[in-house]
């Protein structure tokens, strides 16, 4: 009869574990929604039952390793390397594309004549003249001699009425109540003045008169009236702004207001005067001492007479406007610094590791199997040694200047990297070449209507348009944006995918946990019915 009872219990037991464990096979396969496993908190970890594994084996380590294993979780880590390569290529070609943009920048000024034409200037003797340049001036030493400096008309008043002495306060009431009429060679303006205003009142008010005029359109403008007024020992001093004979001011009035404040019979004028001067033997006059009609595109500055040699003569002073190539020079580096930074991220990003056969050693670049970057590395290198397109103006016939990228220092090495010889540049500038030529060779146009662009700076150009602008003709953003916006409908894809599988995941862990769980609570509950049968035996051998 024992025998037969513990048989019984033991085939009891056996049917308990395998109904727990019948569907384990099912939910190893299953393919619900959920989160993965590192999604799950440890606080429903913590909330597994204490018995899990105790009788089976199977603890959340080995149901996790079950989880790891599985192929969801190959294919959830499969999709989280391509979205950490689809970032890297993003992050790429964003460098790219900025350096790109600064290339661009650099091009762009060496377009510009400013580069080429800027012009250095010096006077031998500053403090008779000095002289400054347009691009448009040309190239030149000039001789000068200044004799006589243009000054302003000037109206010294009398000690109005009212102070009487040049020491009295000047800053105590006129008492004065009247009108002034004020003309320069800029218009007419009417001065009121009030009884509560002094004599440094007045002045500052004559400073501040303006008139309307009419410009070149036929538009009304507001100009100062240049006139302006100073106090000297309680005397009203008139000076006009502008220079020359012909510049006059006066002033009047129809009470008796310019009188009293000593601007009428007691007052003496000063005529201005024209300067004179002799630029290389001709004799010119100016009504100002900044001259720009003198020599083309140049602004000469009179700031002093010349002094007088031995013989009874003029000392010279001698201008001199030459190319400013620190402007080019500059521009060139500039470029040349640009040109590397991509070429720096080209290298880098399309780069093949040889220094090892292994592929899980290789440190390839993150752009090594993309043609588009490799295209791009390789047509900026073509382009840094090609020549300068130069183009006859008349017949827009391309010509051979023969110049090229070389003889102005510029030289690129095996890997695309550009250098620059400062001292060749200096001298190609300098010597022969001419900086007409170097300007062509670098960028110029041709047509009237519609310019047709050529020179060196203009492939760079056409590349970078390809890839950083729109093209309206063939329906794309450019090649980088197109493949940014390309990146990221994937990266948001795959992301959708892996949050998909980390769900499915999670709910195949939570399955197993609950099952296995199951499989320790049937068979605790089962050895406990196996000890309570056993004591019942125990006891009843025991009572025998």
């Amino acid at each position: 009869m024992i025998y037969m009872a513990t048989s019984s219990i033991s085939a009891a037991t056996s049917s308990t574990f395998s109904a727990a464990t019948s569907n384990l096979n099912k939910s190893t396969t299953d393919t619900d929604k959920t989160t993965s496993k590192s999604s799950l908190t440890k606080a429903s970890d913590a909330g597994i039952k204490k018995n899990l594994g105790k009788y089976t084996g199977v603890t959340l380590d080995v149901i996790d390793q079950l989880i790891e294993a599985d192929p969801l979780s190959t294919r959830k880590s499969s999709d989280e390397d391509l979205i950490k390569n689809l970032n890297e290529q993003t992050t790429a070609w964003k460098n790219i594309s900025s350096s790109l943009s600064d290339l661009k920048t650099a091009l762009n000024y060496l377009k510009d004549d400013d580069q080429y034409y800027t012009k250095a200037t010096s006077s031998s003797n500053q403090s008779v003249a000095t002289i400054s340049a347009s691009t448009a001036s040309g190239i030149g030493t000039y001789s000068i001699k200044v004799s006589q400096l243009a000054t302003a008309m000037k109206i010294y008043g009398g000690v109005p009425a009212a102070l009487g002495t040049t020491d009295a306060d000047s800053s105590q009431k006129l008492n004065l109540t009247g009108s002034l009429n004020l003309t320069s060679s800029v218009g007419t303006a009417t001065l009121n003045i009030n009884d509560s205003q002094n004599i440094n009142d007045i002045a500052t008010a004559i400073n501040k008169l303006t008139v309307t005029v009419q410009d070149d359109k036929g538009k009304d403008v507001v100009k100062s009236l240049g006139i302006t007024a100073t106090v000297v020992a309680n005397h009203l001093v008139l000076s006009s702004v502008a220079t020359g004979k012909d510049n006059t001011i006066s002033v009047s009035s129809t009470d008796g207001t310019a009188d009293s404040l000593g601007l009428g019979s007691q007052a003496h004028s000063v005529a201005g005067q024209d300067a004179v001067y002799n630029i290389d033997g001709y004799d010119l006059t100016s009504a100002s001492n900044t001259i720009t009609n003198a020599i083309n595109g140049a602004t000469v500055t009179l700031t002093g007479l010349s002094a007088k040699e031995d013989d009874g003569t003029l000392a010279d002073t001698t201008l001199n406007v030459t190319h400013d190539t620190t402007y080019l020079e500059a521009a060139v580096e500039n470029f040349v610094n640009k040109y590397n930074a991509t070429m720096k991220y080209l290298n880098e990003y399309t780069k093949i590791d040889t220094s090892t056969e292994d592929l899980d050693e290789k440190q390839n670049g993150v752009l090594e199997d993309d043609s588009a970057a490799s295209r791009l590395k390789s047509e900026l290198a073509r382009l840094a040694v090609s020549l300068g397109v130069d183009t006859d103006s008349k017949t827009g016939e391309k010509i051979n200047s023969g110049l090229t990228s070389g003889q102005l220092g510029i030289s690129v090495d095996r890997d695309g990297i550009m250098s620059i010889d400062a001292e060749k540049l200096a001298k190609a500038i300098d010597n022969g070449n001419g900086i007409e030529t170097i300007k062509n060779f670098f960028y110029n146009t041709t047509g009237r209507i519609s310019k047709e662009e050529h020179g060196y700076v203009t492939g760079f150009l056409a590349t970078i348009k390809t890839y950083t602008e729109p093209d309206y003709v063939k329906n794309t953003k450019g090649i980088i944006n197109d493949k940014l916006e390309m990146y990221s409908k994937q990266i948001k894809d795959l992301n959708s995918d892996v949050t998909d599988l980390e769900t499915r995941l999670a709910e195949k862990r939570e399955s197993l946990i609950n099952q296995y769980s199951a499989v320790d609570a049937a068979m605790e509950k089962a050895e406990a019915m196996l000890k309570q049968i056993d004591d019942w035996f125990k006891t009843d051998d025991n009572n025998k």
